[in-house]
């Protein structure tokens, strides 16, 4: 299988997860609210189990499944550019990437917990995380990436 051909599929995975994880995410959404605020419950069925839970017990499976989606978009962002570039520097770049968001949404994070300011603090880091767990970073990644090189000869 040609890299040109693994990088397509490896994009349209990335796409299909983001699908996944709006899906997820807005359902539970959907159920915590409910238990939290009274809101009408418009999830599907099959997330009705999630309203026997607690709040914190939904805000607990919404941080597992934050790790684990920023986890998978990590590594197929990190998998495409490495499978189509075979450059050891745009590699690293993902990497520092991908750690540099993760960090600055954890000082926001910690931050906000020491100032008392979560609430303030919360819509940055769901914007940061929002984009960890999205394919942006691989588009901005790849467009870079891929006239990079022309830029430099000219």
């Amino acid at each position: 299988m040609s890299k040109k051909t693994k990088a397509i599929l490896l994009s349209i995975g990335i796409v299909l997860l983001g699908f996944l994880r709006g899906y997820l995410f807005d359902n539970i959404n959907w159920v915590y609210l409910t238990l939290t605020n009274g809101r009408m419950n418009s999830a599907r069925d099959e997330f009705m189990f999630l309203v026997e839970w607690t709040p914190s017990e939904i805000l607990t499976l919404k941080w597992g499944l934050t790790l684990v989606f920023s986890g998978l978009f990590f590594l197929i962002t990190y998998f495409i550019i490495k499978i189509y570039f075979q450059n050891k520097s745009f590699n690293q770049t993902v990497i520092f990437l991908f750690v540099s968001l993760f960090t600055i949404a954890g000082v926001l994070f910690v931050t906000g917990k020491i100032t008392g300011s979560s609430n303030e603090l919360y819509g940055p880091i769901r914007a940061i995380m929002g984009m960890v767990q999205s394919f942006t970073p691989l588009m901005i990644l790849f467009v870079l990436f891929k006239f990079l090189p022309q830029l430099k000869s000219d």
